[in-house]
């Protein structure tokens, strides 16, 4: 028998199967109502790390960012292993991530600060595939 074998394709399809659940996790986290309200609010913002940054609004948003980046971060965990470090991946990601942001928005600009996204494409690092 060639190629990977049936133990190589099982835990490949167990990985992959990993990976849809914690990513589906992580999306509906930030569909809840109180993410999009503090989305649409500027008090969340979307950082050049690939990790969502707390802006403003208190315990409450302090805590709703901290379960989200933890979701994020076993996201990045799975999605990286064998292919690339968890920080390279989590960069990707954040590339990707203030490039989806909408107008209005909030995202992590070149020097650290907060920008509001406006009707043309955000600041986005150069390093950004």
């Amino acid at each position: 028998m060639t190629g990977i074998g049936f133990t190589g394709r099982f835990i490949g399809v167990a990985v992959a199967m990993v990976v849809a659940v914690a990513g589906v996790s992580t999306a509906q986290a930030q569909r809840t109502p109180e993410y999009a309200a503090a989305r649409a609010a500027g008090q969340v913002g979307e950082q050049r790390d690939g990790y969502l940054g707390a802006i403003g609004g208190g315990a409450d948003i302090s805590a709703m960012v901290r379960d989200i980046n933890n979701k994020r971060r076993s996201v990045y965990t799975t999605a990286a292993a064998g292919k690339s470090t968890i920080e390279e991946y989590a960069f990707t990601t954040g590339c990707k991530l203030i490039r989806d942001t909408k107008p209005g928005e909030k995202y992590q600009g070149l020097d650290g600060s907060w920008k509001t996204r406006g009707g043309g494409d955000p600041e986005l690092d150069p390093r950004c595939p």
